[in-house]
């Protein structure tokens, strides 16, 4: 690149330094590096001391560069990953399709970066702390800086960036016209610190972001300052002021996902308690003292199923014998997927079927090899119906041969049916693993071909096989405790009524739940191999990452994605695929056992306590004056800096009253509270961003959420921000395409799906390859 001294020099920017906008700053160093090496080189003088800059990559975020907020090296080291380390990188490798043959990687993964370290722990059996994590981030980042080119400038920010605005197109000298660059539009990024920086191209990589809170969560942090509770918001945990929380004290605790088990280390071991390990790899726990009462609850009453490992050897897939690209192809009328054709498939009716055979082929090998008493003949029998429910599957091609009603308007009556569906995928979905039939039979074929023309030709063809495979599979696996149940996999509770919550009592939901979760940690110790339930898990998860490359390929349709695929198949893989590591299971058992540890019920509902409301009726009108601007209603409670700086603490303030009633339908009474955390994960909605920079970008229709034109006609607005596609420029309301403005990360959820996994080494990472593809784009701008 020649480039005259009178030419500004190109400029990039990128908000959010996390993961993602590190693996674009790592793209953008190494393609610039081959890029400009031989221009900037040939401009420079043998007299010229210093290498003329090309390019300037400004890094804006209040965090590190790397880690960011998420992964700050600086939060405890009993927080932990719920990925493990062999499955991590920032790097792209010989899998990247981008890579050429001759291209070595530019960085390590981060197992190979542990071992370099001195690490010692199993790769596919370690989950490694969150800040351990944040320093394999921080030192890539720092060989990605140290790497970089002298004439590639590297700027750090340590503030937020508020606003984005495009400045007057500007005319550059004629010798740069004349090479196409005849104008620019730059954009001016205004930071929180007053920071001002020009961008030729700016990236939008923010990842999680604040949200408004819904009218009930607002309601509850509003009566809790009223009445002298805590309420604490959705967040990260880390960035959660437990330190609020007293010894003692009731809190309920709405959520039981990831966010969940951060919050536990943080309540018992990081305030001086300890699991002691006993036989049988169970753990007893010893308080402190200082441990709050922790009541827990959410919408199944369960936490996510834990992770399988394999102390001796790595996880071993288990291969998807049926849901292939050849199958999918061959369902859509395709020689392949690589073609300009898109299959356009729905998920339900075409695409599950085929991940509910490689399920089942999964759990009855498993079980097969593990129990082989619990089959009452050959098992063989089984695999025969699948392929041959599978065969007969795969000779249904398009959506009006899937639908065969006449004409064009046949398939839209069709597809809007479909629509009306779609709040009951997941109970239809997984009701093939549950029918059952009072007619058995012993024979594979008959059972294989027991469908009808009429149930061929209904809509939503789910569970086609539902009968038939019932017959085999109630002949084959008398005991029903041995049969795959994804239902009663995802939702154990349903049905269950409990008299009692108390420990001890027979038939408590307190004996059921340490049973649950007892049964779950033996299974994941036992590992994929050593149980028919944790089998499932090696297939939904290489299923879900086939699926993301179905979608970030165009092959499946827009209205199944969002009401079939993130409607319900989401929240199903992440019941079975998303939970935490065994560790955190044995030590959530040990803080039931200890009695730290209560458990709601499923679909838990948080009230107002009725004596706290009548208190507050009751209160005399100056009180309820100095509450509505925002006073607490407590006279003993200190707020503000000045509680802090004098080291007082809710201990020594007294007790909060307990102003939160909590119940659940299928558990007799309620618990009450004096603190209530949301613990479930943020939706990342933009429509709802609290963020300074997007909410103002939405507002000034620079940016928009996407829409989708259901089947019926109706339009849906998206999660996720509207953009092209790769590389995922951004559109304004007017739907108008900024093309110096692209946005990666969480945002991009209306193209993608399973954005806040990292990207895994050696699987051609889809987010390797957007920060490629947006690193390309940039510099062809400049």
């Amino acid at each position: 690149m020649s480039q005259d001294r009178q030419t500004p020099v190109p400029a990039v920017a990128i908000i959010g330094v996390g993961p993602r906008g590190l693996t674009v700053l790592e793209r953008l160093v190494a393609l610039a590096a081959k890029r400009f090496a031989g221009t900037v080189g040939a401009s420079r003088s043998a007299a010229d001391a210093t290498t003329e800059t090309a390019l300037t990559i400004h890094l804006i975020d209040p965090y590190p560069p790397g880690a960011g907020i998420v992964w700050r090296t600086d939060q405890p080291e009993s927080l932990l990953m719920n990925t493990t380390i062999a499955e991590q990188t920032v790097f792209p490798d010989s899998s990247c399709s981008f890579l050429g043959p001759d291209e070595a990687p530019t960085g390590p993964s981060m197992a190979e970066w542990y071992l370099a370290n001195g690490g010692t722990e199993p790769l596919h059996s370690t989950f490694p702390s969150r800040s351990l994590y944040g320093r394999y981030l921080r030192d890539a980042y720092q060989r990605i800086r140290e790497g970089a080119p002298d004439f590639i400038e590297i700027v750090e920010h340590s503030t937020k960036a508020e606003s984005v605005i495009d400045l007057p197109a500007m005319d550059l000298p004629r010798s740069v016209a004349e090479s196409s660059r005849a104008t620019v539009l730059e954009q001016l990024v205004r930071c929180q610190n007053g920071t001002t920086i020009v961008a030729s191209a700016v990236v939008l990589a923010v990842g999680h972001i604040p949200s408004a809170q819904p009218e009930e969560r607002a309601r509850l942090a509003a009566f809790a300052e009223l009445c002298g509770g805590l309420y604490l918001p959705q967040g990260l945990p880390a960035e959660t002021p437990v330190t609020e929380v007293a010894p003692g004290e009731r809190v309920i605790v709405r959520g039981m996902g990831l966010n969940y088990f951060d919050l536990q280390t943080l309540f018992t071991h990081e305030r001086g308690g300890r699991f002691e390990p006993e036989s049988g790899g169970r753990l007893r726990y010893v308080p402190s003292g200082d441990e709050p009462r922790l009541a827990l609850g959410s919408r199944r009453g369960i936490p996510y199923r834990s992770k399988p490992i394999c102390r001796e050897h790595p996880r071993r897939d288990w291969p998807l014998r049926y849901f292939t690209k050849d199958n999918i192809a061959l369902l859509a009328g395709l020689e392949n997927l690589d073609g300009e054709r898109k299959a356009g498939a729905r998920f339900n009716d075409q695409l599950w079927p085929l991940i509910l055979a490689d399920l089942r082929l999964a759990y009855y090998h498993t079980l097969s090899q593990v129990r082989p008493e619990a089959f009452a003949d050959d098992p063989g029998q089984l695999r025969e119906a699948i392929g041959e429910a599978v065969s007969r599957h795969l000779t249904r091609r398009t959506w009006q041969e899937t639908h065969p009603q006449s004409g064009e308007v046949g398939a839209g009556e069709a597809r809007t049916a479909a629509s009306a569906r779609a709040a009951a995928s997941a109970t239809a979905a997984t009701s093939a693993a549950r029918t059952t039939s009072a007619t058995t039979t012993s024979s594979a074929a008959r059972a294989a071909s027991a469908t009808t023309t009429e149930d061929a030709a209904r809509p939503g063809r789910v569970t086609r096989e539902a009968f038939a495979w019932s017959e085999i599979e109630e002949a084959l696996v008398p005991d029903p405790a041995d049969r795959m149940s994804l239902h009663t996999l995802l939702n154990p509770l349903e049905g269950e009524l409990f008299t009692s919550r108390e420990p001890g009592e027979a038939g408590s939901l307190h004996e059921w739940m340490l049973d649950f979760l007892r049964t779950d940690l033996r299974s994941s110790l036992a590992g994929p191999t050593g149980s028919p339930e944790k089998a499932l898990f090696t297939v939904l998860w290489q299923s879900r990452l086939l699926l993301k490359e179905l979608i970030v390929a165009g092959h499946i349709d827009r209205v199944s994605i969002d009401m079939e695929i993130l409607g319900w198949f989401e929240g199903f893989v992440s019941g079975i695929c998303d939970g935490p590591p065994p560790q955190r299971i044995a030590e959530l058992i040990a803080l039931a056992e200890a009695g730290i540890v209560s458990f709601i019920g499923p679909d838990m509902r948080i009230e107002e306590s009725p004596d706290a409301l009548r208190e507050v009726e009751e209160a005399p009108e100056a009180e309820a004056e100095n509450t509505s601007s925002g006073i607490a209603a407590r006279p003993d409670r200190v707020e503000g800096p000045t509680a802090e700086a004098q080291g007082l603490t809710n201990e020594a303030q007294g007790p909060r009253p307990e102003i939160f009633t909590v119940t659940s339908a299928q558990a007799a009474g309620a618990i009450t509270g004096s603190v209530v955390i949301d613990a479930a994960s943020p939706t990342n909605s933009v429509s709802r961003a609290a963020d300074v920079l997007l909410y103002g970008m939405l507002e000034r229709g620079q940016l928009t959420a996407a829409r989708l034109t259901l089947d019926d006609g109706r339009e849906k607005f998206l999660n996720g921000l509207a953009l092209t596609s790769r590389p995922y420029r951004t559109i304004d309301v007017e739907g108008n395409v900024h093309p110096r403005r692209f946005a990666l990360s969480i945002q991009l959820s209306s193209k993608q799906w399973g954005l806040a996994i990292a990207a895994n080494p050696g699987t051609n990472a889809a987010t390797l390859n957007d920060s490629h593809a947006a690193a390309e784009a940039i510099l062809d701008l400049l």
